[in-house]
């Protein structure tokens, strides 16, 4: 409608002339869903089941950790102490996550979200892994960008070394349902490397679980893959677990004599002790703090489950019946959390004071009178001086101002029973806290008992205990936390220092690699996608690419293996394979989706090009929502999506020689629509494309020319 002008003048209109143009959307943004060690941003946890947009594998290590330790270890040597390759063993983690990030890095990938799982734990079954893989596959639903989707924990859902088939089934058909749900995504799936069948087995195995739904939406690659990678072997594990050429276990002094020195002239025996001292001291600091989360959280230790322990005390005060009635159970529940607070701030004193030994039971390590804690005595000085110096004056006074609430000083009242004072309760032969809490006995519920507590509230000196009990337990939750990163950095630096003076760690550690270097190939798949669509476009095949950060992979797969994994006569279901050709490196030689007998779905890029094409137009043209559905909508409807389609086609997406023999786009009255269908509101755009297939069997045809002179 013209603009009504109403004072004297010069006025400029801009007119719209040309039509809103089709974005392209990302093709390649992968997101992996795994274990990792950590999935903190401000706190513990709070990247749990949060999928998180990364660039780097700096920005993964900042916010997720690194890989999994190696710890089932067993070192053997020759007699001519180097390690033996056939005797020296390591189990391979469970968890691949974050290798397969560093090979889909290293193959070019670029921007990708990460999904956690979970954190690292020995202790979590197959099914609790399932579970926690599915549920947080889930929540990547919720995220728009991802294009992809790959899971490479999910082959390590064994038991008793026995693939659980049926368990890692449930997670690719849920992985398979969500691309076909959104049609956005394409998964990236891996095949279980077994070590007692080979590739075709492991194929057949893997069809006969995945079903038959949404299979266009998903392709599958075989076999693992050899990395590069240097694993991370921790001194203190290969001395733990090192052995003779008899299988004898011997001490890593054992193979230094008296006399030999490092290079700073430095006698290594006595050096290799301290280090023995240090992480035993290192160990049984963790061991002893980790008694006190298992008190009500049954677990490692790390400052959530402290947390966790000390609020279930302060709920269970809180939630204490209203009047007398709750009284006991009020005051128990603080008897519990002085004796939590107690318990733990014993373990910082006795780290560097001897203890004689608690002949109560380890694990409920609570104050009892006349019997001091059992805890572990530091015997390296320099970690000893560490942790004094963590007791130092700030410390140290919170918790005399603590030991001095359970004393006959500060017996526990409330101000109107109190002296003026303020300190002792004017009734008499009241129980104070320590004869409480050190009274392993004591049950509340005699008159003399409850007759110290009043109302809803429990104070000293007319302040809450809780509210004094929280700035105290906040300051040992510290000094625990402290305690053990301490002891951590001292070890590592210490290690750190003395692994030069020690030229057959190294030979070790190689052995050891070798053993733990596999992986399953989606990361590095994903990679090549990211590369490719890059460098060539969506529409180019994934394949006939080398693979980096690649030395071989776990299983041969020569021409014949080939043929039963590309073409499956029962139900179609294609697998790629990865292969390794001379002279030229470990390659991807295979495009198809699992659908490999459909004519319109069989290959990666035809089925990664539609989603391209359908997601770009989609967002691009969500203007036209509300927009009259007249002729002009559907005009500036088919210009926007043909100029697309034009630039595609000049980019080599799609097949044709001219643009009419590529694509095309109806949209209007009589064509796409009834006029039913712009009565409720329906506006129809039919676009077609002519996709260009990959060249699978390039056929060179030689005949013998006859002579002609």
């Amino acid at each position: 409608m013209a603009s009504s002008y109403k004072t004297p003048g010069v006025y400029v209109e801009e007119i719209s002339k040309l039509p809103p143009s089709v974005a392209e959307v990302d093709t390649a943004i992968p997101a992996f869903v795994g274990y990792t060690e950590k999935a903190k941003r401000y706190v513990d946890n709070d990247l749990h089941k949060v999928p998180t947009r990364i660039k780097s594998l700096l920005d993964y290590e900042t916010y997720f950790g690194k890989g999994p330790a190696y710890t089932s270890i067993h070192v053997q040597l020759t007699a001519q102490n180097i390690a033996d390759n056939d005797k020296t063993t390591v189990s391979n983690s469970i968890y691949n996550l974050y290798e397969s990030l560093r090979l889909f890095f290293d193959n070019g990938g670029g921007v990708c979200y990460i999904c956690s799982a979970g954190l690292y734990s020995a202790g979590d079954s197959v099914a609790l892994r399932a579970t926690a893989l599915t549920n947080a596959l889930a929540e990547v639903k919720k995220f728009d960008e991802p294009t992809l989707l790959l899971f490479p924990d999910a082959v390590n859902l064994i038991t008793a070394g026995v693939v659980d088939w049926d368990k890692l089934a449930g997670i690719q058909q849920a992985a398979l349902k969500q691309c076909g749900d959104l049609g956005d995504r394409f998964a990236i799936l891996d095949i279980p490397d077994e070590s007692n069948t080979n590739a075709i087995e492991e194929a057949d195995k893997f069809r006969s679980k995945i079903g038959m739904n949404n299979l266009k939406y998903g392709a599958a690659y075989t076999p693992f893959l050899k990395t590069i990678y240097d694993k991370e072997f921790r001194l203190r594990d290969i001395m733990k677990n090192l052995f003779d050429s008899a299988n004898v276990s011997i001490a890593l002094k054992s193979l230094f004599s008296d006399a030999d020195k490092d290079a700073a002239g430095n006698f290594i025996k006595p050096k290799l002790d301290e280090f023995q001292k240090l992480y035993t001291d290192s160990s049984a600091i963790n061991a002893r703090l980790s008694l006190f989360s298992g008190k009500l959280v049954t677990d490692t230790f790390n400052s959530s489950n402290l947390d966790a322990t000390y609020q279930t005390y302060l709920n269970q005060f809180n939630g204490a019946a209203a009047g007398a009635a709750g009284d006991p159970a009020r005051l128990l529940a603080l008897k519990g959390a002085f004796e939590f607070i107690f318990a733990n701030y014993a373990q910082l004193e006795g780290l560097v004071n001897a203890h004689a030994a608690n002949t109560d039971d380890t694990n409920n390590p609570g104050p009892v009178a006349g019997k001091p804690i059992r805890t572990a005595v530091i015997t390296n000085n320099a970690l000893k001086a560490s942790i004094a110096g963590l007791l130092g004056s700030n410390l140290k006074t919170s918790l005399q101002t603590l030991r001095n609430l359970d004393h006959e000083a500060y017996r526990i009242g409330v101000p109107d029973i109190s002296n003026t004072a303020g300190d002792k309760p004017v009734v008499g032969a009241l129980p104070d806290m320590y004869s409480i809490i050190t009274d392993p006995s004591w049950v509340p519920g005699a008159a003399a008992d409850t007759a110290m507590i009043a109302g809803a509230d429990i104070t000293i000196k007319g302040t809450s205990v809780f509210s004094q009990l929280a700035t105290i337990f906040q300051t040992v939750k510290s000094g625990l936390n402290s305690a053990i990163s301490i002891a951590a950095a001292t070890e590592e630096a210490t290690e750190k220092a003395l692994i030069p003076d020690l030229p057959m760690y190294n030979s070790f550690v190689r052995v050891l690699n070798s053993k733990v270097n596999t992986l399953p190939p989606s990361g590095a798949i994903a990679g090549v996608y990211a590369t490719v669509d890059r460098e060539r476009g969506v529409w180019k095949a994934p394949a006939n690419v080398t693979i980096n950060s690649v030395s071989d992979v776990s299983q041969a797969i020569d021409d014949s293996d080939q043929e039963s994994l590309n073409i499956d006569a029962n139900a179609g279901k294609s697998v790629n394979a990865i292969r390794a050709f001379y002279g030229k490196g470990i390659m991807v030689w295979g495009s198809r989706t699992l659908a490999g007998n459909d004519n319109e779905w069989r290959y990666v890029p035809v089925r990664r090009l539609f989603n391209f094409v359908e997601e770009s137009c989609k967002k691009s043209t969500s203007w036209s929502v509300f927009e009259p559905n007249d002729a002009n909508t559907w005009a500036r409807i088919r210009s926007q999506v043909d100029n697309f389609l034009n630039n595609m086609w000049k980019a080599g997406a799609l097949a044709g020689a001219k643009p009419d023999h590529a694509y095309y786009v109806n949209c209007g009255l009589g064509i796409t629509m009834s006029a039913q269908d712009i009565l409720e509101g329906r506006l129809i755009v039919e676009i077609g494309m002519a996709a260009v297939r990959p060249a699978e069997f390039v056929i060179l045809k030689f005949s013998h020319k006859l002579q002609q002179s």
